[in-house]
């Protein structure tokens, strides 16, 4: 689907650094977890490469070609925040066909890239419901759906169960993966959690204060981490 370069990416708001001097390659295709703690910039980093906030300095790349200068809407980047981020005067439906009303399809085909969300998600039977009318997972299916109807060249996922225990969690994460695969969609997930991201990460981001002190494959990350704060980081394990 796409890779990502991340090339000298720095952010600050105010007097404040929030992301120094990062620069990493996310490959094609790879689920990579991004992971650190409160206050070490994954939300900031995520929405510097959807297009929310505007880099200081350094570019982001997607297959060589530099994207810092172009409109959320022109990114074809997929985002699931983490309330979901639902409209909550809109049904499952409108919900899902959002993205393709914003860039202009035509009727046609949002209904049928709408409805072949539904069905892949499970959602058939829910579409004319509002926000109110649904469980957390199905707001949570709804809001994947919604980011994966545009067919993204990337998908972000800042914290979306982060407020599941971890059975439920571990279930759903299974699924994710499985669409993962199926999709072939570069993935960017977002987790405070070490030994989530050990256990679904292709790779493992950790960062600290803004700055990346590791991305590293997890079989590495756990028996030969090459920054002392991921060495600490990692025998943490939260739950």
């Amino acid at each position: 689907m796409a890779r990502l370069t991340l090339e000298n990416v720095s952010k600050s708001f105010g007097t404040i650094r929030v992301i120094e001097n990062l620069s990493c390659e996310i490959r094609d295709r790879e689920f990579m977890v991004l992971v650190g703690p409160s206050g070490s910039g994954k939300t900031t980093l995520l929405r510097l490469i959807l297009g929310a906030l505007k880099l200081d300095s350094g570019h982001i790349y997607v297959d060589g070609v530099i994207i810092d200068g172009l409109p959320i809407e022109r990114r074809n980047i997929g985002f699931v925040p983490q309330d979901f981020g639902l409209f909550p005067h809109l049904s499952v439906w409108e919900n899902i066909a959002y993205g393709l009303r914003v860039r202009g399809d035509g009727e046609t085909m949002i209904r049928a890239g709408v409805e072949e969300m539904l069905k892949m998600l499970e959602l058939e039977d829910l579409g004319e419901r509002d926000q109110s009318q649904l469980s957390w997972g199905q707001r949570q299916r709804t809001a994947l759906a919604r980011a994966l109807v545009i067919q993204p060249r990337l998908l972000l996922m800042d914290e979306p169960l982060s407020a599941v225990d971890w059975v439920a969690r571990e279930e759903i994460l299974k699924n994710v993966k499985e669409l993962h695969k199926r999709l072939e969609i570069t993935t960017i997930y977002v987790t405070h959690d070490v030994e989530e991201a050990i256990i679904w990460g292709d790779r493992v981001m950790v960062m600290n204060e803004g700055r990346l002190e590791e991305c590293s494959e997890p079989d590495i990350l756990i028996n030969e981490p090459k920054s002392e704060f991921a060495r600490r980081f990692v025998r943490i394990r939260p739950r």
